[in-house]
């Protein structure tokens, strides 16, 4: 028995159903009353020697450090930083201030983009994001924890 008929024939019907071709979908009409949510703010990976110059330069940026304690200990921080581990943030999102720049930063910069969409979720702006890792390659210094030397 050949079943190659039917086959082409299922294909051709799957591809031809309503919501199942290639082209884009329209979208619906937006309901009376209905609002568009405003548009997301994105955060941006943040350029080492760029924000270091910021910094030098006197700008007034809130370096949030997402990293457990102990690895600020292990792996030093930027100066100025301040620690709220990621699973933490959440409860003290309002600790934040809203009036400054955040650069929130973690190891490699996973933790920091959770970090980051968070508070923009919580109304922040101009968020930037990276890992602390990236600032070490580019040869910038480090502070250690207070009371950890």
């Amino acid at each position: 028995m050949n079943y190659r008929f039917p086959a082409a024939l299922l294909c051709a019907a799957l591809l031809t159903a309503p919501g199942c071709s290639s082209e884009p979908a329209e979208e619906p009409a937006p309901e009376a009353g209905h609002q568009e949510p405003a548009e997301v703010v994105k955060a941006k990976p943040f350029d080492p020697a760029a924000l270091k110059g910021r910094i030098d330069g006197g700008e007034n940026v809130y370096l949030l450090d997402v990293r457990r304690p102990e690895e600020l200990v292990e792996h030093g921080a930027i100066e100025g930083y301040v620690n709220i581990p990621i699973d933490e943030l959440e409860s003290r999102v309002s600790e934040i201030p809203k009036d400054r720049k955040v650069v929130v930063y973690c190891m490699r910069g996973g933790r920091a983009g959770r970090g980051a969409e968070l508070l923009a979720k919580n109304g922040h702006t101009g968020i930037e994001f990276g890992g602390i890792t990236e600032w070490k390659e580019a040869g910038l210094p480090v502070v250690q924890p207070e009371g950890s030397e």
